[in-house]
């Protein structure tokens, strides 16, 4: 082995930061520190190959991994300001006494609190005669984000949504506090040819 330059300890220097910054993109929650650790990582990358004699590469690197991409994840996220929540348990769950005090809407409200959203709550008669098995075409073709339904059976209120949501694993977590509470994840359908 030869000797190391300065450039080739700056190389690896910055191989380890991605390493390390990709570990935290995994394993950060917030969504902000998350696009601020995405472009830092862009912006260690576009080093890379600039110290690789890859200038055009790091100049498009720059455009669209510190730039384009954190727009589009901002875009996304704002656009996100309400949580629609179809009722389909029609009970004391979400409205008791005529008022918004039920324990599930208790939950809901200290939910979408938590991400700064708007609670949505209808309980649309069309919408709530479809079956069980139909749920997931549900939030699949509408703006549905979660359906509460009541499992007489059982005793417990099922709190259905997308798997692919971000917010459902929140949504879980808050559940756990709630032994008559389960929440299902419909996982993302294959809509091959």
């Amino acid at each position: 082995m030869g000797d190391l330059t300065m450039l080739d300890f700056t190389a690896y220097a910055l191989q380890v930061l991605l390493i390390i910054m990709a570990i935290a993109i995994v394993v950060h929650k917030n969504n902000g520190t998350i696009i601020i650790l995405i472009t830092t990582f862009s912006l260690i990358t576009a080093s890379l190959y600039v110290i690789n004699r890859a200038p055009d590469v790091a100049i498009a690197e720059v455009a669209i991994g510190s730039a384009i991409i954190p727009l589009i994840y901002v875009i996304s996220i704002s656009r996100q300001r309400e949580f629609i929540v179809l009722d389909k348990a029609m009970d004391d769950f979400i409205i008791s006494d005529n008022t918004f005090t039920g324990r599930g809407y208790i939950l809901l409200k200290r939910f979408t609190d938590y991400y700064h959203l708007e609670l949505n709550l209808c309980n649309d008669v069309r919408l709530c005669s479809l079956g069980s098995g139909k749920d997931q075409k549900l939030c699949e073709d509408t703006n549905v984000d979660l359906i509460v339904s009541h499992d007489e059976e059982r005793g417990v209120y099922v709190l259905k949504g997308k798997a692919s949501s971000i917010l459902m694993n929140k949504l879980e977590q808050m559940a756990k506090d709630y032994d008559d509470i389960e929440v299902i994840k419909f996982k993302d359908r294959d809509f091959g040819d």
